[in-house]
């Protein structure tokens, strides 16, 4: 209902004047709300109340062709007067239509009429032409949840040139070869860019990883001929007459060095890309009981098996007394390796990866970890001075959410679009509403009080659960980290 309209429409009423303009302040209070989330596209400081979110889901479905009003608006009139098209203002609906139709109320009231779903079969995030009002949901709902875990959770997202420029002029010259040298990131944050997956972590796990793979297909090809264009210029520069062409032979990249931890989604998860597993063993801390990464048996099995690696997976969501792995220094590793085995200019700042090929990926399985302050710094520290491609993210765990999404975070763009356009077909919209909806009701505030008490909780935890160990005989594992 257009609120200018409304006092006119309810003066035809008789509602007195000054009742209307109470509830019209009111509409225009909400009016104002959802302008001012879609002109900002950040979370509201303060949640929104149910009403205020189903009005705008049900505004949004309205835009989709699958809530078409009744087909009587495509009905002409008749000789004898009766009421025709020209009454009903047109809605556009589709002919042959194979998805969109729902049959139970109850279904189409739990979804809010969203049946289109998000995506297309080309990219999970592309604009549907028939599903406007869920395209726009998928967007916006992303651009939240990124405002969240950069505003609540504390990673950083773009770093502006100028700024990055700043920062290594003070920062000296140690961390400036750091900084340099990751090209891969090019000084970005976790949190830069990202996409939403409407599968858990393990699933998600396996769709990065198959993106990952086309994406070092094609950036390890376009090396290759970059490499043999090269030797064709110096062998005509050197008048060499051989007529024999250089040929590049490029690598399978079919393995994944995984830092162990007991939990079988991730190893599935590989084995589901098609990929082979090489499990890395951990070591024990020397004066506590702390479990975690093995740098030492990394850098072996990163000479070992070379160019046919397709990534690393670290884990920084643990169960004790395995803790999260030195992902900094993983990534740190890593990015040396590949400056020393795939870039032609270790100090260049060009972001022309084609040059150097794909070189060894870094994914972390960060599922639970936006809860963790130490974690997400540790994340923020490990893209600031090494290799890290992809990070994955659980709705349910880190956002209250029911089982069944992923966000994908990742300081290159280019790795998100690999990533969102190996989803096969459309997707389900129903976990990117859920996460909406919790969104819009915490409000930024009330997720910095959830992360807030989680922490005011961890000693109060310790404590009993320490008491209750002695009580026993037991003591607490020492896990300082």
């Amino acid at each position: 209902m257009d609120a200018a309209s409304i006092p006119t429409l309810f003066t035809s009423l008789s509602i007195p004047s000054n009742h209307t303009t109470v509830g019209l302040s009111n509409l225009l209070s909400s009016n104002s709300q959802i302008k001012s989330l879609f002109h900002h596209k950040r979370l509201p400081d303060v949640g929104w109340s149910d009403i205020q979110i189903q009005r705008l889901l049900l505004e949004l479905s309205c835009l989709d062709t699958n809530c078409e009003e009744s087909v009587r608006c495509q009905l002409g009139g008749n000789n004898n007067g009766n009421v025709g098209a020209s009454t009903y203002p047109h809605r556009w609906t589709g002919a042959g239509e194979r998805e969109g139709r729902i049959y139970s109320p109850l279904v189409s009231t739990r979804h809010y009429g969203l049946g289109h779903g998000i995506g297309r079969s080309g990219d999970v995030m592309e604009p549907q032409p028939k599903a406007v009002g869920s395209s726009a949901l998928l967007r916006l709902c992303l651009r939240l949840v990124l405002d969240a875990v950069r505003r609540g959770a504390g990673l950083t997202g773009l770093v502006n040139k100028s700024k990055k420029q700043k920062q290594l002029k003070n920062d000296g010259n140690n961390n400036k070869s750091d900084a340099t040298n990751n090209t891969n990131n090019n000084g970005n944050g976790p949190a830069s860019y990202g996409t939403l997956l409407p599968v858990c972590t393990g699933m998600s796990m396996a769709l990065v990883l198959s993106g990952l793979r086309d994406r070092a297909n094609q950036l390890d090809k376009l090396a290759n001929q970059h490499d043999a264009s090269t030797t064709n210029d110096n062998n005509n520069n050197n008048n060499n007459n051989d007529e024999s062409s250089p040929t590049s032979t490029t690598t399978e990249r079919n393995i994944v060095l995984w830092s162990r931890i007991d939990q079988k989604s991730c190893y599935k998860a590989i084995l589901s890309a098609g990929l082979t597993c090489i499990v890395l063993p951990t070591t024990t801390h020397p004066t506590t009981d702390e479990v975690s990464t093995d740098l030492d048996a990394l850098q072996v099995a990163l000479d070992k098996y070379s160019h046919r690696i397709l990534a690393v997976i670290t884990t920084t969501s643990c169960f004790c007394p395995r803790v999260p792995d030195e992902v900094d220094r993983v990534a740190k590793l890593i990015q040396g390796w590949n400056s020393q085995h795939c870039s032609n200019n270790n100090n260049s700042d060009d972001d022309n990866t084609n040059k150097r090929g794909a070189g060894i990926a870094h994914v972390i399985n960060h599922a639970y970890g936006l809860q963790c302050t130490q974690t997400n710094k540790l994340l923020n520290r490990a893209c600031t001075i090494g290799r890290v491609d992809a990070i994955i993210c659980s709705t349910d765990k880190n956002f209250l959410v029911p089982v069944g999404g992923a966000l994908i975070l990742s300081p290159n763009d280019q790795v998100i679009a690999c990533i969102s356009k190996n989803y096969p077909g459309r997707a389900s919209a129903s976990p990117v509403v859920d996460l909406f909806i919790t969104l819009l009701s915490m409000g930024l505030n009330g997720y910095k009080g959830i992360l807030e008490e989680r922490r005011r909780l961890v000693d109060v935890f310790r404590a009993k659960f320490d008491a209750l160990a002695k009580k026993f005989g037991e003591r607490l594992l020492d896990c300082p980290r």
